[in-house]
């Protein structure tokens, strides 16, 4: 391309610097506009979704601020690169984009296919030289990936550097090349192919490639799972090879396509996620998609697939775990054992996974994922067990030490605010549980416990939004049935007799000896009128669990204790006068609910 036809020279190896074919300065003010455009410079096609960009660079703000603030910037940088002729910057509705053949950059070359990264320019400095954007750690991360793509060899005799190429090209260009696996350890990594355009309109690859993009973004922040950058993963597609060999090539335990799908005026996404070690899909899944494109109506689908596959691959890596008959377990296989252990929901188990996770802790002291999953357990025996106030003390400090070990996990934060509940701190805890929701957005249980916050708040009608958004994240999770217990009292303190009962009832169906769902069953029946239907239920508890007694409830960690006495005063309206009045038996049962 001649001189003539460049629009500007961009520099981001050492000092950002932006300068017209006539090498005048641009000045670009903002340190998040300068970022911005180099961002787009090294993305696919130059091109962003929007939510990427505010997610990257407004992260630690609200989501119409980021909104508000990425409109802001792109105004700006409007203003110096779109002077007049065909646009540089070009701003849809979703998606953000750069013309890269109007750019003359540093770390690009152009051949037939476009603009890709160059593994042999001669530069100075490293990627972006002093960049820091305070807070925003979603940069951070990109800016690290980004430098140990573009890194530095040694500086040559006259103060230059070549960029050494540490990661696979966004094109196919190397194909063939030998790529280093990233190493996990025996930790599981996650691969996300590039979704598949199956509709026959080229105009839906936006969407198509969006999809899979947002989805490694959210995917990101379980921080128990890694994930192959975009960078790796999307030089593959979906059925171009076998997933054994593309988990081989990335160093991915799971391999997972995507391919949309058109039917009339509706889409879906077909999605199969494989283990690439045994080359065998396991799941599978078809989720229909919104009419409306927009981020807004999109974020849901994303987030509900996250939550989808956050349970999948924690299922199997479980039973992987459970196969493992090694004398001595090693740090992962004794999390994940654990883990399955725990999941069983048994008293016996529970001994069994504090235990394994002791063992983990002692390996690595310092692990945020045997500190998450110790407090794990204690909140699992506190609950079972109507803990003491000093049981829980114990727990939240244990969290708060997981949080110090990684401060950007959503789950120290939620396992902390269940704590803060238990002790009726409730303003604490809807901070924290917040700040979880906030940090993992598919976090099911956040929001589950959200939901139960506000019930125990008394305010039931705020419940009902996080307790159905954990359905949809994950409807088949092992505490499904505390989810649709809570659904339950939130529709017994409105005064929903009907819902309440139909959300019990399920809730009973899965965990029988559930007894908080029992409770709630007996006092919405009482609340219709229908005692005799109240007694049946009531006994119905105590054939499964004949040492429930009315003091339960006490336990429940209401912040208005007039709650907890409704709800013993409508089971006195049925209950037999001897019922539970035998010696205590609940905590040595093996089955614990």
């Amino acid at each position: 391309m001649s001189r003539e036809q460049w629009a500007f020279s961009l520099s981001l190896m050492g000092t950002f610097r932006l300068a017209t074919p006539d090498g005048l300065r641009v000045e670009i003010a903002s340190t998040k506009g300068m970022a911005l455009i180099a961002m787009l410079v090294v993305a696919k096609d130059g091109e962003h979704s929007r939510a990427w960009l505010q997610d990257r660079l407004w992260g630690s703000r609200q989501r119409a601020q980021a909104q508000s603030s990425l409109r802001r910037e792109l105004s700006n940088l409007r203003k110096h690169l779109n002077g007049g002729g065909q646009p540089v910057l070009v701003c849809q509705h979703n998606r953000v984009k750069l013309d890269l053949t109007r750019l003359r950059v540093d770390v690009l070359t152009f051949g037939d296919k476009g603009a890709f990264p160059s593994p042999g320019s001669v530069v100075s400095g490293e990627f972006l030289e002093g960049f820091d954007i305070a807070g925003e750690n979603g940069f951070e991360e990109w800016l690290r990936e980004q430098r140990s793509f573009f890194r530095p060899n040694s500086p040559s005799s006259v103060g230059t550097a070549s960029i050494q190429q540490t990661a696979l090209p966004q094109t196919d260009l190397f194909a063939g090349q030998s790529l280093a696996a990233p190493r996990f350890g025996d930790r599981p990594a996650l691969a996300v192919l590039p979704f598949a355009n199956l509709t026959d309109d080229p105009a839906d690859d936006y969407l198509s490639e969006g999809l899979s993009e947002d989805l490694i973004d959210r995917l990101s922040r379980l921080r128990w799972l890694p994930v192959i950058a975009r960078n790796s993963s999307f030089a593959f597609t979906a059925g171009t090879a076998d997933p054994r060999s593309i988990g081989e090539q990335l160093g991915a335990r799971y391999v997972l396509e995507g391919r949309l799908r058109a039917n009339g005026y509706s889409h879906a996404v077909s999605l199969a996620l494989s283990d690439a070690t045994t080359n065998i899909t396991f799941w599978t899944h078809r989720l229909p998609l919104p009419k409306d494109r927009s981020q807004d109506a999109l974020d849901p689908v994303v987030a509900e697939l996250v939550g989808v596959l956050d349970a999948q691959i924690d299922h199997a890596e479980q039973l992987r775990a459970r196969g493992n008959r090694q004398n001595r377990l090693e740090f992962n296989d004794l999390i994940w054992r654990g883990r399955w252990h725990l999941n069983r929901l048994t008293r016996a188990d529970s001994e069994i996974a504090r235990r394994l996770f002791e063992q983990a802790l002692e390996l690595e002291p310092d692990s945020p994922e045997a500190l998450l999953q110790v407090t794990f357990q204690m909140g699992w025996s506190i609950w079972a067990n109507r803990g003491s106030v000093e049981q829980i003390q114990e727990m939240r400090r244990m969290a708060h030490r997981a949080i110090v070990a990684d401060a950007n996990d959503g789950r120290g934060h939620m396992l902390a605010g269940i704590a803060e509940l238990w002790l009726r701190q409730t303003d604490r805890a809807r901070a924290l549980l917040q700040r979880a929701v906030a940090l993992n957005p598919s976090l099911c249980q956040a929001h589950a416990q959200l939901g139960c916050q506000f019930n125990l708040c008394g305010e039931p009608a705020a419940a009902i939004a996080p307790l159905r958004m954990a359905q949809r994240l994950s409807p088949n999770d092992i505490q499904v049935f505390f989810i649709i217990g809570e659904l339950a009292m939130s529709y017994w303190m409105l005064e929903r007799w009907p819902e309440a009962v139909s959300e019990a009832n399920q809730s009973i169906t899965r965990r029988p000896a559930y007894w908080y769902a029992a409770v709630v069953k007996v006092n919405a029946l009482v609340g219709a009128g229908d005692l005799a239907a109240a007694r049946r239920a009531l006994d119905e508890l105590l054939a499964v669990k004949p040492d429930f007694r009315s003091e339960y409830v006490d336990w429940i960690p209401f912040l208005d204790p007039a709650w907890n006495q409704r709800l013993k005063d409508g089971l006195a309206k049925v209950m037999p006068a001897n019922a539970g009045s035998g010696k205590e038996r609940h905590r040595t049962s093996n089955a614990a609910s």
